[in-house]
């Protein structure tokens, strides 16, 4: 196999002048992981507790939905979902997401599945789990630490309402009570209350005795229904303890935040069934509907509006240079690139005054952090299957030369070969795919199953889809000599050697079948700003290399007289790849290149990267997977690393928190090209 083992890899890079670059790398990522880091999931928090039902600790389950889409410059805001009585976590995900979009999402689990308030079977710390959550929050580069909003229904609602009144971090910015408003422990005597100690049904309030006055400048929403038959909307003994009135209740929530009027009337909407009592410009809101012990959609609605933050207005922004919707340090890395440009540099001179240079960079950073206006001209795709799929085979794209022994003068010119999906009835204006198959430069081909099955996902949704064929290990193409003579001194046994012979010319094929595809566009109504490469191990590797390489690598290293077939191969076309989908790749063919004609490739102007690996992969182990996150956390460029756990080599029916791979690379794709999504 092409990589078998880490030692070869390093041997690899030792001899071809690369281990700076494994240094480098290697530090760049301790750095990452020393000085900053992203919350990805469930095992990046720990909560335990200790109290007198659990003296050894125990640790509060988590759900935890983290958005796959670049971070704002702030970080994502959070929203931290409670549960019912009865409820987990995970069970409220759904809810969230429901009413908090863009937002980093976590579901603790309470101890016996409840909330400790009054008459619970839970005497847990709950308050004291919160403010700890909260705290480790707040260490995350991705997370915005001053929109952090607490969102609980019925028991989970009970202790929303207790942490608006003990919490006081100042991030804690709103909160939503469904179907449970202030009970009399928490609020009597004329103010609020905490407990000083454990809560007991039998003393007075539960035994909340000790007077808090909660933190100013909060926003608060009570959802209650006046056919409620667990919690009463007007007040009363119920689930062992006793409530206010929801219209008391939120009047002294209001009074607290600075309301000094009488209690609101309720305004009725009759198209929605509901009634809002409304305080402080709509900043302390009771909503009142008829729903049980439950919510309806127009309740939610109102919720989510509430909850929305105020972004500021779109732009129509160049220096958007990554096109992902925002401008951020994506785009500033990539202008500092192109810094001192004079020549043909493209959208990073923002100001077209042929330099890219100071007055560019103070252009950027007036507009950094602003998102950008939805463009007409950006293609509009379906997250389900919605377009039948027309398959053009058999098309040739290029011809290459298959020599009788390692570029020998005795050679036969073959036909290269891609077939075409192609939406029907997705008018113009598509986004593309280029796949490249799998088979370790010695087998495969584009009709390789898990290819078609790709290829008709996307296509079925409003990509037009190549799936190509390149020459193999058997079928010899030529290869440049500097290329040969690198590889020569290798202590590697001839079934490698002659895999990474054949590098080259997959490569060449492959940049050819991408300039064929450039030359077609208006064909087959292609925006070629809207291009991606991907592939599967072999053909992850070319992803990785036609992608990340300038237009004359894998071309111009042989003239027209040693390889008659370039003219065949739309020299001159020009084309851009926007995004790379790695499934079980690596970086070897770029490490080559760079090896053999001492050139740097990887910089900030390369695509995105999708890099989805088997952890237990011995085929190409999942070292290479970290070893592309180190380079890319170098270049700074916008990457995801999705780490299958216990997965081996090409484990396609895999998933990972409920998405299979092509849902995780189509999700990515969207979000890094910006792409207008429709159901």
């Amino acid at each position: 196999m092409l990589i078998q083992t880490l030692g070869f890899f390093v041997r690899f890079l030792d001899m071809m002048g690369l281990r700076k670059w494994l240094l480098v790398a290697t530090t760049l990522g301790s750095m990452s992981m020393a000085f900053g880091q992203s919350l990805s999931s469930a095992d990046d928090l720990n909560l335990v507790q200790s109290w007198s039902q659990q003296p050894n600790g125990w640790s509060y389950p988590l759900a935890v939905s983290v958005p796959s889409m670049p971070s704002p410059s702030d970080g994502f805001p959070v929203g931290i979902i409670l549960h019912g009585n009865g409820g987990n976590g995970a069970q409220m995900l759904n809810l969230g997401g429901d009413l908090l979009s863009n937002h980093i999402l976590i579901a603790p689990t309470g101890y016996l599945n409840s909330w400790n308030l009054c008459g619970e079977n839970s005497e847990a710390p709950d308050i004291a789990m919160l403010e700890d959550l909260i705290s480790q929050l707040s260490a995350f580069d991705n997370v915005d630490d001053g929109h952090i909003r607490l969102i609980g229904s019925s028991n989970g609602a009970g202790l929303v309402n207790q942490a608006f009144i003990e919490l006081g971090h100042p991030g804690l910015d709103a909160f939503v009570a469904i179907v449970s408003q202030m009970n009399e422990p928490q609020y009597h005597n004329g103010a609020f209350y905490r407990p000083n100690g454990a809560t007991d049904a039998p003393v007075p309030f539960c035994g909340y005795n000790e007077e808090v006055e909660p933190a100013q400048g909060r926003r608060y929403l009570s959802i209650c229904n006046d056919n409620d038959a667990v919690i009463p909307y007007d007040g009363g003994p119920a689930v062992g303890n006793v409530f206010l009135p929801a219209e008391v209740a939120i009047h002294q929530v209001a009074v607290q935040q600075g309301h000094l009027g009488p209690q609101a009337l309720g305004v009725p909407d009759d198209a929605l069934d509901l009634s809002v009592f409304s305080y402080l410009d709509g900043d302390v809101v009771l909503l009142r509907g008829s729903a049980g012990h439950g919510t309806n959609a127009a309740q939610i609605e109102f919720a989510a509006e509430f909850l929305a933050l105020d972004v500021p207005p779109a732009l129509d922004c160049p220096e958007d240079l990554d096109l992902d919707g925002l401008v951020s340090v994506g785009d500033v890395l990539i202008l500092l690139g192109e810094f001192g440009c004079v020549v043909n540099c493209g959208p990073a001179d923002l100001n077209a005054d042929g330099l890219v240079g100071v007055t560019d960079v103070l252009a950027m950073l007036n507009v950094f952090g602003a998102p950008c206006a939805a463009d007409e001209s950006i293609p509009q795709v379906t997250s389900n299957a919605t377009f039948e799929v027309e398959v053009e085979s058999g098309i040739m794209y290029a011809e290459g030369l298959s020599h009788d022994s390692l570029n020998s003068v005795s050679a036969e010119v073959m036909p290269l070969l891609l077939d075409a999906y192609v939406p029907l009835g997705a008018g113009s204006n598509r986004p593309a795919l280029v796949l490249i198959h799998g088979g370790g430069f010695v087998g495969g081909s584009r009709a390789y199953s898990n290819m078609v099955n790709l290829a008709q996902y996307y296509s079925s949704r409003g990509w037009v889809v190549f799936s190509i064929d390149y020459r193999l290990v058997g079928d010899l193409g030529t290869v440049p000599e500097a290329w040969v003579d690198s590889l020569a001194g290798l202590s590697i046994d001839p079934g490698t050697l002659s895999q990474s012979l054949a590098i080259y010319p997959a490569h060449r094929d492959a940049k050819a079948a991408l300039r064929w595809v450039a030359a077609h566009a208006e064909e087959y109504n292609i925006n070629l700003d809207y291009l991606t490469v991907g592939g599967a191990s072999a053909g992850a590797i070319t992803a990785i290399g036609v992608g990340v390489t300038e237009p004359e690598d894998f071309t111009a290293e042989l003239t027209v007289e040693e390889d008659p077939t370039l003219t065949s191969t739309h020299l001159g076309v020009d084309f851009e790849v926007r995004a790379i989908l790695d499934f079980w790749g690596s970086r070897i063919s770029v490490s080559i290149l760079e090896g053999t004609y001492g050139l740097d490739r990887f910089d900030p102007s390369d695509p995105p990267l999708c890099i989805i690996h088997g952890t237990e992969d011995v085929t190409v182990p999942f070292f290479n997977a970290l070893v592309l996150e180190s380079t890319y956390l170098g270049t700074g460029v916008p990457y995801v690393l999705h780490p299958l756990e216990g997965a081996g080599h090409g484990p396609w029916g895999a998933s990972l928190d409920g998405q299979n791979l092509f849902e995780l690379s189509f999700d990515f794709v969207v979000q890094q090209q910006g792409l207008n999504v429709q159901d």
